[in-house]
């Protein structure tokens, strides 16, 4: 029971950053291949403040939500002015960045030995991990909330209107570039947020958890959902980390012998089911639904 209330709420973390790169991709179309780079930054800000430097894990996290926001505005300031495939190097060089410098500065984050123990942010007992998903759970239904009211308002409006045409949205006198860095300064700072509050499920932080495949696996789910749709990013991640990590991997009966190719089978399947959306239905599975996609205004 333990372990399926850790997955369940390791899904809402998956959930939650696919969420945000909806807003950033696919609303306003900025390719962030960063999103392990912010993800693990929250992760091991939090557990350096609360394991090195002694700081209660609330505190921690307020200093983290500032520290990512603040490096992610710095990063948005020299890379949105790009094109596309430019932002998304950049964004990948970024999360390397951030792994290179969890092994090698191992004064502060301990490099491959790990960092730890990190502690839930309050002691209820048994209702310790029920109360932590309820938390996580809040913050992803507050997310969607926010997603669906920008997507029927006027800055929601605008918002797809940088993305189809910025020059355009410029030429009308919006400032397009503030809201390009605003936006994403606050959802990467969303990202580490999401990252300081998995550090108390995985306990002990290794640099192995920084790995692309965190930032592949979300891009996959929104991809796979409809990277347009208000929804798409809740049913991308139930299609691949609810049906793939949570139940063929965890609760799938298999003999011993066949386990070790668990893992490959579901990359397999990963890609299949990725190949027959593209080619099925290009804008994902809730792509064809005008009213999840784009609300126009009255």
């Amino acid at each position: 029971m333990a372990y399926l209330i850790f997955s369940i709420t390791l899904m809402l973390v998956y959930i939650g950053l696919a969420q945000l790169l909806h807003i950033q991709f696919g609303m306003l179309g900025i390719p962030n291949f960063g999103i392990v780079g912010f993800w693990g930054l929250g992760m091991y800000s939090v557990g350096v403040l609360n394991v090195q430097w002694d700081f209660s894990f609330i505190p921690a996290l307020i200093l983290t939500l500032l520290l990512v926001a603040l490096v992610a505005n710095g990063l948005g300031r020299l890379i949105l002015k790009l094109e596309g495939q430019a932002m998304l190097c950049a964004t990948l060089a970024f999360s390397a960045i951030v792994a290179l410098l969890v092994i090698t500065e191992k004064w502060l984050t301990e490099g491959v030995v790990g960092l730890g123990t990190i502690k839930y942010p309050f002691d209820a007992g048994a209702m310790t991990e029920p109360l932590y998903f309820l938390i996580l759970l809040l913050i992803v239904v507050g997310i969607q909330l926010f997603i669906n009211k920008l997507h029927v308002s006027r800055l929601g409006t605008l918002i797809f209107s940088i993305r189809d045409n910025e020059e355009l949205a410029a030429s009308l006198g919006k400032d397009t570039v503030k809201i390009k860095l605003e936006l994403f300064t606050l959802t990467c700072a969303l990202m580490g947020l999401l990252g300081a509050l998995s550090a108390p499920l995985n306990q002990f932080l290794t640099p192995n958890m920084l790995v692309p495949s965190v930032t592949f696996a979300v891009w996959i789910a929104l991809i796979l959902g409809g990277k347009e749709h208000s929804m798409g990013a809740v049913l991308g991640v139930f299609i691949t980390f609810g049906l793939f990590d949570l139940l063929i991997e965890s609760y799938l009966p298999v003999a011993p012998e066949y386990a070790v190719m668990v893992p490959n089978f579901k990359l397999f399947l990963y890609g299949a089911v990725l190949v027959a959306v593209l080619m099925y239905r290009p804008r994902g599975v809730l792509g064809h639904s005008a009213a999840g996609a784009r609300q126009e205004l009255p």
